[in-house]
């Protein structure tokens, strides 16, 4: 990941005040999720710790970045690591911390994804140029970032085991994901002007299905497996409703 990223980023000449509102939108679109996601689990009486994280970071790694790929185009893939990259940070951050019950700065600065980030909008901030064979470098390593996340995704999913999970309050909480996806996304673009490509990257992030990640951060801090097992599978359709909204009204 931290190599697909640095080459996306480096590679693609994004200016800096672009990839800038971009990070910006996401981290706000991601903020406003929590806001929305603590408030309906409150008023229904849910638990916090292990379902605000599986609601709020969605699959933007090994979904959300192949999907931007292949209906944005080569143009689209910088600014779909950038956001899966974010959300990255968010699993390592909100998601284990909350999960876990315990909190370490130490690992959210040694994150690689966001050792990556920083170091990309240092690099395009300052106009530093990057060598080719650099560039050639981490274009090698991170092509096959995305074969290995969808094998790990199919494989994840071959092992879940969903017969014992409450279908009914996860059908609901599997369409509220991409909803709120969505409706943060938007906002999040109009308030930071984002461009059209932008938009549309921010949008498709945010109306992924929840992540493999979270199951395996529930199976590891004993949370409900079956229960995330579940949403991983009931979230994909709903997801695809969102991307056909998006390639209609938002892709042009």
């Amino acid at each position: 990941m931290p190599c697909l990223l640095l080459h996306s980023m480096l590679g693609s000449h994004i200016d800096f005040l672009g990839m800038s509102k971009l990070v910006l939108g996401a981290v706000t679109a991601l903020l406003a999720m929590v806001v929305a996601t603590w408030l309906v689990l409150k008023a229904t009486g849910q638990p916090l710790r292990f379902y605000l994280p599986v609601l709020v970071n969605p699959n933007t790694g090994n979904l959300g970045i192949p999907i931007a790929y292949s209906l944005l185009g080569e143009q689209g893939l910088a600014g779909a690591v950038i956001i899966s990259s974010i959300i990255e940070i968010s699993h390592f951050t909100l998601g284990m911390g909350m999960m876990s019950g315990t909190y370490s700065a130490r690992k959210l600065v040694a994150n690689p994804p966001m050792l990556a980030l920083l170091v990309s909008a240092v690099l395009l901030g300052l106009n530093v140029p990057i060598p080719e064979f650099l560039l050639r470098a981490f274009d090698m390593i991170g092509s096959i970032t995305v074969p290995v996340m969808l094998l790990m995704l199919g494989r994840a999913l071959a092992h879940m085991k969903v017969r014992e999970a409450p279908w009914f309050k996860l059908a609901l909480m599997s369409v509220y994901r991409p909803l709120i996806g969505l409706l943060t996304a938007w906002g999040a673009a109009l308030l930071f002007q984002l461009s059209p490509l932008h938009t549309a990257n921010l949008m498709i992030a945010c109306s992924m299905p929840v992540a493999v990640l979270n199951y395996l951060f529930a199976t590891r801090f004993n949370g409900p497996v079956n229960d995330v097992a579940g949403l991983t599978f009931l979230t994909l359709p709903t997801a695809l409703v969102a991307l056909v909204v998006i390639k209609m009204w938002v892709i042009v």
